[in-house]
């Protein structure tokens, strides 16, 4: 299998993840700040907030994901242009 990752697709890749970190941070407001669930109302709580923290650190890696995929996209671009200006340097050797 061939994975290519071009400028465009870092992009797309990188801004899809910036967008989830972002719905799912603002989806943060709108969990409720108590529950009605009769005796089960502390374990109902409890479960709410693991599934708020589990929720924030999901926001979080995509925001890591974001810039690892543009730092990789950035690094291929570098490596690219340092073969490209090797082979230029070659290519002028015998003129």
């Amino acid at each position: 299998m061939t994975l290519r990752l071009d400028a465009g697709a870092a992009d797309r890749i990188a801004g899809g993840h910036e967008d989830a970190g972002s719905t799912i941070d603002g989806a943060a407001s709108s969990a409720p700040a108590a529950v009605d669930a009769g005796y089960g109302s502390a374990y109902v709580s409890e479960i709410l907030a693991a599934v708020c923290e589990t929720a924030g650190e999901i926001a979080a890696i995509n925001a890591g994901i974001a810039g690892a995929v543009r730092d990789a996209a950035d690094d291929l671009g570098m490596t690219e242009d340092a073969v490209g200006a090797r082979f230029d340097s070659m290519a002028r050797v015998g003129r």
